[in-house]
């Protein structure tokens, strides 16, 4: 059977233009290599020894279309929320030394030659396990019974962190019985890298994941706990009253009477009481539109997305903006070309009273507005 991943729902912070470099490079160099170099001036970038260039080399070569196509698949669906995750800056550094991680484990463990990036690519895999287990992963499968010509094919859903935890079963297999041609310890390599890398940027404060991470589900966190701390932190009201700036004090005593000033005491803070909503960035255009927002007000909890008949809407998988957090809703159509949409957006706050607010954008002019709110 084959499954194949074709989207991941995540919440993107940024724009993946690192990783589109990165695929688009790794396109390229395949088709140079391929057909206009010839085999000697190629095998040095092969990974048969512990020379730096066979290790990076190695990334960027593939022993054929097919197996360039299914690295790259992998690569757009897990490489794009890393991307997003961890900046554009450093994700090419990430995942070069992941791909030196994985080559350098390949070299210690098996003894044939290897190209090919799913290293690298294993180890992205490995940090999303961390970052993103509880994401929603879209599949397509490929059922055949070849002796009796039986097939099916369809599509399935399944939070992430199990599609990984059956591709690394087969990794761990493939090492034991299998023979295939295919770096197993590669990938494995790769994956524990990225487990590793993962887990100390969390810890370290270096990442942020706007989803629950690996340590969340194992901390037995849900979001009706995060739901529970928001409006704890909402309901801390300071009921200290401010003496008026420079007001004097009088202290009277029996034979003097002493003048003091009194020590300015800083207002309370004021927790925002509604949401507001800012449209970080509009991207697409034509058919389909995708505005990442941010809200730096009050949260939002349960929110869905209502628009004109004809159009699609998908949103961020938490259904959950609190304050200071980003998301993103995306709209397409068949035939029409959206210059303007106005959409409904319903939300409970965290008293869960329901409201909603309609919004009109403009994606020429990377314009949102509030037509009313209730």
């Amino acid at each position: 059977m084959l499954i194949v991943p074709y989207k991941m729902e995540t919440t993107f912070t940024r724009v993946p233009y690192a990783n589109a470099v990165l695929m688009s490079a790794t396109s390229i160099l395949f088709f140079v290599t391929s057909f206009f170099l010839p085999y000697g001036d190629v095998s040095p970038y092969v990974l048969r020894d512990w020379s730096a260039e066979g290790l990076i080399g190695s990334l960027f070569l593939h022993g054929g279309f097919l197996h360039l196509l299914g690295n790259m698949i992998f690569l757009w669906i897990f490489g794009n929320a890393i991307c997003a995750a961890v900046g554009n800056i450093a994700y090419p550094f990430i995942y070069l030394c992941l791909g030196v991680f994985a080559g350098i484990v390949h070299l210690s463990a098996d003894a044939h030659a290897a190209i090919g990036a799913s290293g690298a690519i294993n180890g992205l895999v490995g940090m999303t396990l961390i970052l993103f287990p509880r994401n929603k992963l879209h599949c397509w499968y490929w059922f055949f019974v070849p002796f009796l010509w039986l097939w099916k094919t369809g599509k399935f859903s399944v939070q992430t962190f199990w599609m990984i935890l059956y591709w690394f079963g087969f990794d761990i297999l493939g090492t034991m019985f299998s023979n295939d041609g295919v770096g197993h310890w590669a990938h494995i390599g790769g994956f524990i890298g990225g487990i590793i890398l993962a887990y100390c940027a969390l810890k370290l404060k270096l990442v942020e994941s706007y989803h629950h991470t690996l340590m969340d589900v194992i901390a037995g966190r849900s979001e009706e706990d995060d739901r529970y701390r928001t409006n704890q932190l909402e309901q801390q009201v300071y009921l200290r009253q401010p003496q008026e700036m420079g007001a004097p004090l009088q202290l009277m005593g029996e034979q003097q009477q002493e003048t003091l000033t009194a020590v300015p005491v800083p207002a309370p803070t004021i927790q925002p009481t509604v949401p507001d909503i800012q449209l970080r960035k509009c991207v697409g255009g034509g058919h389909m539109i995708t505005l990442y927002l941010m809200n730096q007000g009050a949260p939002m909890h349960s929110m869905t997305v209502r628009a004109p008949q004809g159009v699609t809407v998908q949103m961020n998988q938490s259904k959950s903006l609190r304050q200071g957090e980003s998301g993103w809703i995306r709209f397409s159509t068949t035939d029409t070309d959206i210059d303007s949409i106005e959409f409904i957006v319903t939300y409970q706050n965290s008293s869960k009273t329901p409201h909603k607010i309609r919004f009109r954008c403009v994606p020429a002019n990377a314009a949102l507005s509030v037509v009313s709110s209730a």
